[in-house]
């Protein structure tokens, strides 16, 4: 009898702690979705949801949190930034598991140009990273997916990183979602050689001599095109953007984004006028950023905006330049761009924690340094960004110079995610149809997903 009682009176004890959680992921449901629109809610806030009941339904079978032994499992998901991407991420696991041996890290490396829908789909299997690496963070935040990211990164460790970089993971609500694990800065990348032989004395500064120096190279060179534009899915948004800022204007319209102003129409226009003219490489529509980078080392593209970290397998047979980014009018367009850390909030405390204890240990100097260097971009940490641009040569100091200077893409809006979407699939229709037809179509497809 005094078994009976005994294990009845578990059952009283764990029913109980099953509803008190059940309590508690609903309460955080709640505030997860407060003040969000009901679409906001229906596309990622429920999905959360979902997710934390679903791990309390399960008795926590798929949180991969702590279990009976204390073990604990921790799951990133990361882009691929060099050959090297999945090496560099186990060696930070590596040191991580000398102090953290009860500790299991899962790692999953994906390429850029597919990334957003692994990210999308993972979210959808209720099976959200600990830690993202992404180029996007906003609408995520404002599903509720997130924690602040000043409670997975130690305040010290926070800290260190460079302020006006840190900033860009702002959201629109002021606080922190994001941390930046590497920046960029664009500048026009020429190819010295073809421009001095076809007669172009320096690069580019406005679209005029743009044109003009595209003239030249065809005439010179008719097997080599003038600039590499790269409106596929992976850099349709930063390619667009480059123009969209060269004309003066920008992607934000009061509180909103817009695809359909006079400046965008007016950047779109130069780009449609640069593909018909046979300025730019076929397909363009579809080029990815890498097609571009390798017609450009091997010597079929004579000018192309891009980043620092995309030289390191450029040929030392072809000699090239850097020069800031061409307008409009001449002002040099400095576009930075920053790619994220993030962490989901899994509802798992022991998750939690040891996510904190991981991101503090990649962002110090000594594992933070040997894991961004193989991406050939620049640092975040003021530390390091000291270290690195004392001894950086010419070339490079010319980014380094360009990073306080930097305008960002508007990711801290939760619309962003969004229209960055939309122009990833739409932005290259520029190359056979008509820019009015075309950004009404980004347009469309934009606010069908708000």
């Amino acid at each position: 009898m005094s078994d009976r009682l005994s294990q009845e009176s578990k059952r009283i004890t764990d029913i109980d702690q099953y509803l008190s959680e059940i309590a508690q992921n609903t309460a955080r449901c709640r505030d997860r979705v407060k003040g969000k629109s009901v679409k906001t809610f229906l596309k990622i806030g429920a999905l959360a949801c979902v997710a934390a009941l679903s791990l309390t339904a399960c008795g926590g079978g798929g949180s991969t949190g702590g279990d009976a032994a204390g073990s604990t499992t921790i799951k990133i998901l990361a882009p691929s930034y060099a050959d090297s991407t999945k090496t560099d991420w186990e060696a930070i696991i590596t040191e991580f598991n000398k102090t953290h041996p009860d500790v299991k890290v899962e790692l999953q490396i994906e390429g850029w140009d597919d990334f957003t829908s692994k990210v999308q789909a993972r979210i959808q299997a209720k099976d959200m990273p600990d830690i993202l690496n992404d180029n996007a963070f906003a609408a995520s935040a404002d599903g509720g997916l997130l924690y602040p990211i000043d409670e997975v990164i130690s305040a010290d460790v926070l800290n260190t990183i460079e302020p006006a970089l840190l900033k860009n993971g702002e959201g629109a609500d002021g606080t922190k979602w994001a941390a930046p694990d590497v920046a960029s800065v664009r500048e026009l990348t020429y190819n010295t050689q073809i421009l001095a032989d076809s007669g172009v004395a320096s690069p580019p500064t406005t679209w005029a001599e743009l044109e003009d120096a595209c003239a030249k190279i065809k005439a010179k060179f008719p097997d080599i095109y003038p600039y590499g534009m790269p409106l596929g899915k992976e850099e349709a948004q930063v390619e667009s953007s480059l123009f969209v800022w060269g004309a003066g204007a920008n992607w934000v319209d009061g509180d909103n984004l817009t695809a359909t102003s006079d400046g965008v129409k007016e950047g779109f226009a130069e780009m449609k006028k640069l593909i018909d003219q046979g300025c730019t490489q076929p397909n363009a529509g579809s080029t990815n950023r890498q097609d571009v980078v390798d017609l450009f080392d091997n010597g079929k593209v004579a000018m192309y905006n891009g980043h620092s970290g995309l030289f390191s397998k450029t040929p030392d047979t072809i000699k090239y330049d850097t020069a800031p980014v061409f307008s409009k009018n001449g002002d040099p367009v400095v576009v930075g761009v920053t790619d994220f850390i993030l962490a989901f909030d899994n509802g798992d405390e022991a998750r939690k924690a040891a996510t904190k204890d991981f991101l503090d240990l990649f962002y110090s100097d000594a594992m933070y340094k040997n894991w961004f260097k193989p991406s050939g971009l620049l640092p975040v940490t003021q530390n390091i960004i000291k270290e690195e641009s004392a001894g950086a040569d010419p070339l490079l100091a010319k980014y380094y110079a360009d990073l306080p200077k930097v305008k960002f893409l508007p990711v801290g809006n939760p619309q962003w995610d969004v229209l960055q979407g939309a122009l990833q699939s739409s932005a290259g229709k520029i190359a056979s149809g008509d820019v009015d037809t075309v950004l009404e179509g980004v347009q469309a497809e934009f606010e069908a997903g708000l």
